[in-house]
């Protein structure tokens, strides 16, 4: 067969095939090399070609900063982009050996997986940097970063290790954090993988645009410049920076050293590189107790994945690279994880441990399958892994758990648990995990007794619980080991709904409110008796950082699109327009009067300001944020930094409120940067007004466009925010003529990120609305299609929510 080599709408002028020029057969896609040119053995091919740069962050990416015009390129590859770059052989299991010499201006720096040998200076203010023959790996982890950027060295690190970062953006680096999270990373990853690190040196990049939050490119690491604030950054974000270094350097032994065969394996890469860094978190930063909290949210996103219609394995079919980009989600990362956790719990922390090590030993340099890790952790732990495997890593959904129990004399007489599968989807798996029993001692609940149990059937008796004093509550996944749904009993909901706010292990608290939005989201349990016990129980009281701000997340939502008690209700036909401001009102100034009460410099303090800016809808509310922004009112310990002025000025922009315009513009005076042109596009595509929301759908739509695709995501994500419901209903009988125009004509990556768009009213007209346009679009992208399949299930499922909620 003529040999395919991947290139993506370049220019070719030559092909030399060795060493006698070829005729060129290229179809903006691939190369074909004639069968008579190639012998048998060893070939060389010379192409000479050009590439524009990307325009969407995908391959070679070209940023001009408007402060101060200096231009900084990057590259961006997973998991089909190296052919944006250059001609290649663009798979996973194809690894290469890269030689490089490139030519730049003489004042930048040139980046990529090893240090230049030499350089060479040239007259006209240029360079040539050459760099000698890298280690082996995939295309897709290959790099070349390049432009003025400023370096921080850390000459205290275990291994060469630079950061690089804009000019105009250096001020804003909390340099002693990002040096201190990445040697914690070489000390442990170091140790428990028991192979040293394996490159000559570590790069990481703070780059501006990018589409991911970070890409674990063979020792020079590209991060999304949303890790800089423009201000103090909460624990929380820190935290989320120190996960993402951990995470970033764990792949360059999950995925750069040892490599999956092929993307149906990707859970190879980000499940163990997910795990690893919570793990790492919790054994070698100062976020020992709360890491592992933290693994919780992710777990909760693939709760949600491995519900929708759109699940699948974790080790998944991936006929394409098009497939492969659309698992890059909760069921890779977060599920895939947690059945890490799992497996740890069950074998131990030693069988666990040399089963990674041999791993690594056996592989390192290669292309690994299921099979191979599945052996090396057999191999280590002398345990039968095969039906786990199957039961675990090949078959999709979520078991739920529930404890039955009875007591007579106030001790326990019967005690089991139960595991269910969606019928569709009737799997029992093999679980370990620990049960609870909880019981109110000197006014607090706490943890009376725990019990390892061992599921391998549908349901087991647990005797050795038997006699033990009747619990308040029981809850069947304590310390969160196991990959579980819990269904919690009737007499541990009433007793929550006394004394959720009493639970004295804080952790246990978050896995107990957890729970019960879980039933909120899924229908067991009525979001309005929801509604009073958070506002009662959490908002007015709680003093932990992290279940409070979880909580206040269930109140507003987390992201603009993320379900909401505040979303229900607004969707509720059973609620008249005077209840529903009560409610919000309620909301807001509970908020408003924990925030101007709380410890300054808290990190309770930081979440309650920014859940104020979510749940303000009020005059009043309005005329506090006025007085913050003005500096009239202040706050001990909340600084109004850049990026909180631009939070408040987007949300008067998103209410229409009189002024908002100045406003922006007197802000562009200050903020003269790309974030502040973001913000200014935020701002205008934000304004409640058809007339706003028309000119910019029309940008959209334009064959081309002044905006960065960044700069169009940022429009696009700004359109419709939750309180504009009724401009976006105007706007449903648009979107699927619009949706269909974009699929026909415009990039993938626009379509998908045009799809928040579609109505979201949690009604039967638009939930028939969307299946109809997706039974009409089977042929799209399984990105786009996925996106759109969540979004009719969502509406289900939030009509199934105010269905109980009016049944009771």
């Amino acid at each position: 067969s003529p040999l395919r080599i991947d290139f993506h709408k370049g220019k070719i002028f030559t092909i030399i095939v060795n060493g006698k020029i070829s005729k060129i057969n290229y179809n903006n896609n691939f190369i074909l090399i004639p069968t008579q040119n190639l012998s048998i053995g060893l070939n060389k091919l010379e192409i000479e070609f050009e590439k524009e740069f990307s325009t969407d962050g995908s391959g070679l990416y070209r940023f001009v900063d408007l402060e101060d015009k200096r231009v900084y390129t990057y590259s961006d590859l997973e998991p089909y982009d190296a052919n944006k770059v250059f001609p290649c052989f663009d798979q996973p299991n194809l690894k290469a050996t890269y030689k490089m010499q490139v030519l730049a201006p003489s004042d930048w720096s040139v980046i990529t997986s090893v240090l230049p040998n030499k350089t060479m200076n040239h007259k006209n203010k240029t360079k040539t940097w050459f760099f000698p023959e890298s280690a082996l790996f995939s295309t897709y982890i290959w790099s070349l970063h390049a432009g003025p950027y400023h370096i921080f060295n850390d000459i205290g690190a275990k291994y060469p290790s630079r950061l690089f970062v804009r000019q105009s953006m250096k001020k804003y680096v909390n340099l002693k954090d990002w040096q201190t999270f990445t040697r914690q990373s070489f000390d442990f990853l170091d140790e428990y993988f028991g192979y040293p690190y394996p490159y000559k040196k570590y790069d990481q990049i703070i780059v501006p645009d990018f589409n991911a939050g970070a890409m674990e490119n063979v020792a020079a690491v590209t991060f999304s410049e949303r890790f800089i604030s423009r201000g103090i950054k909460p624990e929380a974000q820190r935290r989320k920076l120190a996960n993402v270094i951990f995470h970033e350097m764990a792949h360059m032994w999950f995925g750069n050293l040892v490599t999956m065969d092929w993307w149906n394996d990707l859970w190879l890469n980000e499940s163990f590189a997910t795990y690893i860094a919570n793990l790492g978190l919790s054994r070698n930063t100062e976020f020992k107790s709360k890491a592992l909290r933290d693994f919780n949210g992710t777990k909760q996103w693939a709760y949600w994945e491995d519900q929708l219609v759109t699940t699948h394995p974790i080790e998944a079919n991936v006929p394409d690279t098009s497939q492969a980009f659309a698992n890059f989600d909760g069921i890779t990362y977060g599920k895939g994880a947690a059945s890490l956790k799992q497996i740890h719990y069950f074998l131990g922390e030693k069988e666990f441990k040399e089963g990674l090590q041999l791993y690594f030993k056996r592989h390192a340099n290669k292309n690994t399958k299921l099979f191979d890790f599945i052996t090396a952790l057999q191999d280590s732990s002398k345990e039968n892994l095969k039906e786990w495997q199957e039961l675990w890593l090949q078959t999709k959904g979520v078991n739920t758990i529930t404890a039955k129990y009875t007591c007579s004399n106030n001790k326990i007489d019967s005690f089991k648990v139960e595991q269910s599968a969606p019928p569709h989807l009737n799997y029992i798996r093999p679980h370990s995990f620990k049960v609870a029993l909880i019981s109110m001692s000197k006014n607090n609940l706490k943890v009376s007794k725990t019990f390892k149990v061992n599921l391998t059937q549908k349901s087991k008796e647990i005797s050795e619980i038997i006699g033990f004093a009747c619990p308040d509550i029981v809850y069947p996944n304590f310390e969160d080991h196991d990959y579980l749904m819990v269904n919690l009993d009737k007499k541990s909901i009433r007793n929550l709904e006394l004394n959720i706010h009493k639970v004295s292990s804080p952790f246990l608290k978050q896995l107990l409110w957890t729970t019960l939005w879980n039933m909120v989201y899924y229908a067991r349990y009525d979001y309005k008796r929801y509604t009073d016990l958070v506002i009662d129980k959490s908002l007015k009281v709680e003093q932990d950082d992290i279940v409070l701000g979880k909580t206040l997340d269930t109140i507003h939502g987390r992201y603009s699109t993320s379900p909401s008690v505040q979303f229900y209700a607004s969707n509720d036909k059973t609620i008249s327009p005077d209840q529903l401001k009560t409610l919000f009102l309620k909301i807001e100034n509970t908020i408003w009067g924990r925030l101007t009460q709380s410890r300054p410099n808290s990190e309770v303090q930081k979440i309650l300001f920014k859940s104020f800016l979510s749940a303000v809808h009020s005059k009043e509310g309005f005329e506090k944020l006025h007085s913050l922004l003005s500096g009239k009112k202040l706050i001990k310990g909340i600084k109004i930094d850049q990026d909180k002025r631009w939070s408040i000025i987007s949300k008067f922009s998103s209410y229409g409120i009189t002024g908002s315009e100045k406003l922006v513009k007197d802000e562009l005076k200050v903020d003269l940067s790309n974030s502040g042109k973001k913000m200014k596009i935020r701002n205008s595509a934000i304004r409640p007004t058809w007339k706003n929301k028309i000119h910019w759908l029309e940008e959209v739509k334009k064959e081309k466009t002044d905006y960065s695709y960044a700069q169009m995501k940022s429009a696009i994500y700004s359109l419709f925010p939750r309180d504009q419901s009724k401009l976006r209903k105007k706007y449903s009988r648009s979107f699927f003529k619009d949706m269909d125009w974009i699929i026909k004509n415009k990039d993938s990556s626009i379509a998908a990120t045009f799809t928040t768009l579609a109505p979201n009213d949690c009604s039967k007209k638009t939930q028939q609305s969307l299946l109809a346009f997706i039974n009409d679009h089977d042929d799209l992208k399984a990105k786009i299609l996925k996106k759109l399949k969540i979004i009719h299930q969502e509406n289900i499922r939030c009509m199934e929510v105010l269905d109980l909620a009016s049944s009771n």
